[in-house]
């Protein structure tokens, strides 16, 4: 499921040309998917996996993350104007 930034830029939120794929992902698909793309640990990466337990059947559920986990994720982001577009969308969250 996209998340952060990439989530953001795909659902039209504010936020266009990013970079990085940030993504939640399954623990059960973890080590398939490294071993397909032989992803590596960076210290300046273009893909952030959020691994998560399985805890149901199918996972994921869809292909972005629930909205306020896309908010909570942007204003961890680096980056001024993805935190801002998160707490803009927090802030919608709350109406």
């Amino acid at each position: 499921m996209l998340t952060g930034a990439t989530a953001a830029s795909d659902l039209r939120l504010g936020l266009a040309g990013v970079d990085t794929i940030d993504a939640y992902l399954d623990l059960a698909a973890y080590d398939d998917l490294v071993r397909r793309y032989h992803l590596q640990p960076s210290r300046d990466p273009n893909v952030i996996l959020r691994v998560v337990p399985t805890f149901t059947s199918p996972w994921p559920p869809g292909p972005h993350a629930p909205t306020s986990a896309i908010a909570l994720d942007l204003l961890e982001d680096q980056e001024p104007r993805a935190r801002q577009v998160g707490a803009e969308l927090m802030r919608s969250l709350a109406r």
